[in-house]
C-alpha cells in the first residue's frame, strides 16, 4: 500500500531516489558464520568463549547461506550487511570472515570491517576493497579501549578521512554484547557527543543500545547532529519481542521525526531470523498513523542505499520517475517594450496522490530568460492546471512540512467513495470514483497563480516554494507556464 501513496522524495532526497521502491530492503547487520564456510582462528575462538554457567557467550543458529537466502526472499530482503568484529583479543570475527562469506554472493552480501587501530587499517582496508563490495567500517571502542577522542590517534584520523574520501559509513558499537573485559567508559554518551561534534563529515551509526536502557539517552544525539544513524538490532530489544520493542521505539516522542531517514535495521543473523525482525517491524508500524506508517515502511529497511551511492544502484529503471518529462516553448511574442514566453510542462506523478515540488522549474525557466533578455527584468509569471484535479500549492519546503501535506493529501484521497454521486458512467463512457480528488483541487490550492517579478527577482516570500498536488495517478499531465516581462525603462 505504501507505494500507492509515497511521496516524491527527489525534491529531499535528490533525483536518484525520488521513488523509494526503486532500491532493495537491507539487513544492515549479518555475522559471517554459516555451516559452509570455514572460519577464521579469532571465530572459532569466540564460537568457544563460555560464561561461568558453561554457556556460550555468542549463540549462533547453525544455518548455510542457503538457508540464509531463503530467509532473506523471504523477508523480502534484497542484500545484506556482512559484519566483521575485531576486538584485539585472540578472539572476535575476522576480516577474513566477511571476505569469505561475500564472495560467495557479492550480488547480495556487502562487507563491514572491522579494525583495532593498533596498527594503520588502510593498506588493508584497500586489498579487501579491491575483492569485495565495501559498505563500512565497524569499529568496537569499549572491548578494544579506543579512546574515540583521541585528537593524536593517527590510525583513527587516518580511517575516517579515508571513510569520507571513500562514502563508507562508521558504525560504532556501544558494547552491549555479553562478552567479558567490557571498557564502558570508552563508549558513554559524553564520549559520543564530543567525538559527533568534531566528526560531523562522515556517516557515524549507533549500534547496540538497548532499549530498555541506554537508548534514550544516546537517541537525543541525533537531533543534535545530521550525521548520526541509529542501527535496530535484537541488542535492541531489552527481553521484548521484536513487535514490542519496535513499539517502544516508535512510542519515543520525536523518534519516527527525527530519524525515519536515519534508521537501519539488523537481524544480527545467525543469532536471530530477519524474518522475524520484518514481522516485528511491519506488525509495530501498523499501530502508528498513515504518515508515518507509509513513511517507515518505504525507508526503514530502504536508507542503508542513500549511505552506499557506489554500490547500490536502482534495482529498476529509475529515469521513469523524473517529475518533469518534457518542457517546450510553445510561443514567444517580442517587441521593443515587451517579452512574452509560453511554456508546456509535461510532468508524471507514480502514485495515486502526490505533491510534486515545481519551485525549480519555475526558477530555472526564469532564470534561462532573464539571461536572454537582461533588460526585461519587471513583469510576472502565470502558472496555470489544466486538468480539474490538478491544483497548485504555496507553501514552507521543510521537508516535514512537505511530507506532512503530501500524505495528508493522500489520506485525504483514499477515503471511501462509495456515497458519492460521482461514481457512475461518467459522459466518456468510463466510470468515475474520485470524488475526492476533485474536493482537494477545489479545497486546496488554486487552478492558476501569478508571480511577479520586480528588478529581475520574483518577489516572493523566504519560505514559499510552489507544487502540484495530482491526484487520481500515476498519471501524465500538463501545467501552462507564461513569462511576461517588460523593459526597464
Amino acid at each position: 500500500m505504501e507505494r500507492l501513496y509515497q511521496p516524491d522524495f527527489s525534491s529531499i532526497f535528490g533525483a536518484r531516489y525520488a521513488n523509494a521502491f526503486t532500491y532493495g530492503q537491507i539487513d544492515s547487520l549479518i555475522w559471517p558464520i554459516f555451516n559452509e564456510i570455514e572460519g577464521s582462528k579469532a571465530l572459532t575462538n569466540l564460537l568457544e568463549q563460555k560464561n561461568h554457567d558453561g554457556r556460550n557467550y555468542f549463540y549462533n543458529r547453525k544455518i548455510s547461506i542457503e538457508d540464509e537466502n531463503v530467509e532473506l526472499f523471504s523477508s523480502n530482503i534484497n542484500y545484506g550487511f556482512v559484519q566483521a568484529m575485531d576486538l584485539n583479543r585472540s578472539y572476535g570475527i575476522a576480516n577474513e570472515d566477511v571476505l569469505s562469506v561475500v564472495k560467495s554472493d557479492p550480488e547480495i552480501f556487502k562487507g563491514i570491517l572491522s579494525f583495532n587501530l593498533e596498527n594503520s587499517a588502510i593498506v588493508s582496508l584497500e586489498s579487501i576493497e579491491s575483492q569485495i563490495p565495501v559498505v563500512g567500517v565497524a569499529l568496537y571502542p569499549s572491548f578494544c579501549k579506543i579512546d574515540i577522542n583521541d585528537v593524536d590517534n593517527q590510525n583513527l584520523g587516518e580511517l575516517l578521512n579515508y571513510c569520507k574520501k571513500k562514502e563508507y559509513f562508521v558504525k560504532i558499537d556501544v558494547g552491549n554484547m555479553n562478552l567479558p573485559g567490557n571498557s564502558a567508559e570508552y563508549t558513554t554518551c559524553d564520549k559520543f557527543k564530543s567525538f559527533l561534534s568534531r566528526n560531523q563529515d562522515v556517516v557515524i551509526i549507533l549500534s547496540g543500545l538497548d532499549i530498555s536502557g541506554d537508548f534514550n539517552l544516546y537517541y537525543q544525539l541525533l537531533k543534535l547532529y545530521n550525521n548520526l544513524w541509529i542501527e535496530v538490532d535484537p541488542r535492541n530489544f531489552g527481553g521484548m519481542t521484536p513487535t514490542d520493542c519496535f513499539k517502544e521505539l516508535f512510542s519515543i516522542k520525536g523518534l519516527i521525526q527525527n530519524a525515519w531517514h536515519r534508521l537501519i535495521i539488523g537481524s544480527a543473523t545467525p543469532t536471530l531470523e530477519i524474518c522475524q525482525m520484518k514481522r516485528g517491524f511491519l506488525e509495530a508500524t501498523e499501530m502508528l498513523s498513515f504518515p508515518q506508517r507509509n513513511l517507515l515502511r518505504s525507508w526503514a529497511f530502504r536508507n542503508a542505499n542513500r549511505l552506499s551511492p557506489a554500490i547500490f544502484e536502482p534495482i529498476f529503471e529509475s529515469n521513469l520517475f523524473g517529475a518533469v518529462k518534457d518542457i517546450k516553448k510553445i510561443k514567444q511574442i517580442e517587441n521593443d517594450n515587451e517579452v512574452i514566453i509560453s511554456y508546456n510542462v509535461k510532468m508524471r506523478s507514480f502514485a495515486i496522490t502526490q505533491l510534486l515540488f515545481i519551485t525549480d522549474i519555475l526558477k530555472d525557466l526564469f532564470k534561462s530568460n532573464l539571461e536572454k533578455n537582461p533588460n526585461f527584468k519587471d513583469g510576472e509569471i502565470l502558472i496555470r492546471s489544466y486538468h480539474t484535479t490538478v491544483s497548485l500549492i504555496i507553501n514552507e519546503h521543510e521537508f516535514g512540512n512537505y511530507l506532512d501535506m503530501h500524505y495528508k493529501f493522500a489520506e485525504l484521497s483514499s477515503r471511501d467513495s462509495s456515497q458519492s454521486l460521482h461514481t457512475v458512467k461518467a459522459l466518456e463512457n468510463r466510470p468515475d470514483f474520485n470524488s475526492f480528488d476533485h474536493d482537494l483541487a477545489n479545497l486546496y490550492g488554486n487552478r492558476q497563480l501569478i508571480l511577479p517579478v520586480l528588478d529581475g527577482k520574483i518577489k516572493i516570500g523566504g519560505r514559499e516554494n510552489f507544487y502540484a498536488l495530482v491526484t487520481f495517478g500515476p498519471r501524465t499531465f500538463n501545467i501552462h507556464i507564461k513569462l511576461k516581462l517588460t523593459k526597464n525603462k
